[in-house]
């Protein structure tokens, strides 16, 4: 009895989050099951690993100056890495060729499709709208805010 009821508690609780499906600049889709504040990936890749968000800016030099350490983190099998930019709307276009030459090896979000993040960041006091920012989701979809020199002593 205790299982069938543990399964319709999860089956409901999976009806009851909301789908976040975002367009990456390769023209592939994440989705995120967003309940209650734990992200659950949807997408195979990013399951039983954690995942930075990494929000950055094209002008930013802060972000720029973390160009060496997020290439160090790339190449990590324990640790995913999602990148949105969120400066000023630059299109998809200038997008693709900047992210080719810093040499982002990860999956980075088309502009146009990252305003329902942010503004779900937004509400939980987790995003001030400055660049670069770092927002680690653990394996159980726990958000952090987190230094990247902690996530480059941790993996």
């Amino acid at each position: 009895m205790k299982k069938i009821i543990a399964i319709i508690t999860f089956l409901a609780l999976s009806l009851a989050a909301e789908t976040m499906t975002f367009k990456t600049l390769k023209n592939e889709y994440i989705q995120i099951k967003n309940n209650a504040g734990v992200f659950n990936f949807v997408n195979l890749k990013y399951h039983n690993k954690d995942t930075l968000l990494f929000f950055f800016g094209n002008e930013c030099p802060h972000c720029t100056n973390e160009i060496p350490q997020i290439k160090q983190l790339i190449n990590n099998p324990n640790i995913q890495i999602i990148g949105i930019h969120a400066q000023a709307d630059i299109g998809d276009s200038a997008l693709k060729s900047y992210v080719q030459k810093i040499g982002y090896n990860f999956d980075v979000l088309s502009f146009s499709d990252d305003i329902k993040l942010i503004n779900h960041l937004k509400e939980r006091d987790m995003w001030s709208g400055e660049v670069p920012l770092h927002v680690l989701v653990d394996k159980q979809g726990n958000l952090k805010v987190v230094e990247l020199n902690e996530l480059l002593g941790r993996f």
